[in-house]
């Protein structure tokens, strides 16, 4: 999926750059082109280190929510990631929303405009504790 945001970057190399704008260490994992490419974003912190799983889709359905939500639980039994985040371009479907909250609460959906605004207050507070 092409995504130009920036220059003809992807949708995944933009968002893996904003993870990398706020601290993550991060890798683009490019796969087959019939499967997904996903993001693995590590950061380092006091309460310990974040492992995290991230895909990124136009738009999300219940379908897809249970399939990545699947992936990521096997990544967590083999110890690779703390959770997952799933970023859609224009959003999630109501059930896909509802069926994540109940059953697969290592797993956060995202828009990529929530996630912008998340790497924006990140940002502002770096910069705020570091003058």
């Amino acid at each position: 999926m092409t995504y130009n945001l920036q220059s003809g970057k992807t949708f995944e190399e933009t968002v893996e750059s904003l993870f990398n704008q706020m601290g993550y260490h991060t890798k683009l994992k490019n796969v087959l082109h019939t499967r997904a490419s996903y993001i693995h974003a590590v950061m380092q912190h006091p309460k310990g280190t974040q492992r995290l799983f991230i895909e990124c889709k136009n738009s999300v359905d219940i379908i897809d929510v249970q399939h990545f939500c699947s992936k990521v639980a096997f990544a967590r039994e083999n110890l690779e990631v703390d959770g997952g985040l799933l970023i859609a371009n224009v959003g999630f479907s109501d059930d896909a929303v509802s069926w994540c909250k109940k059953n697969c609460s290592f797993v956060e959906l995202k828009t990529y405009k929530q996630l912008i605004a998340k790497s924006a207050s990140f940002r502002k507070m770096l910069k705020k504790f570091s003058q």
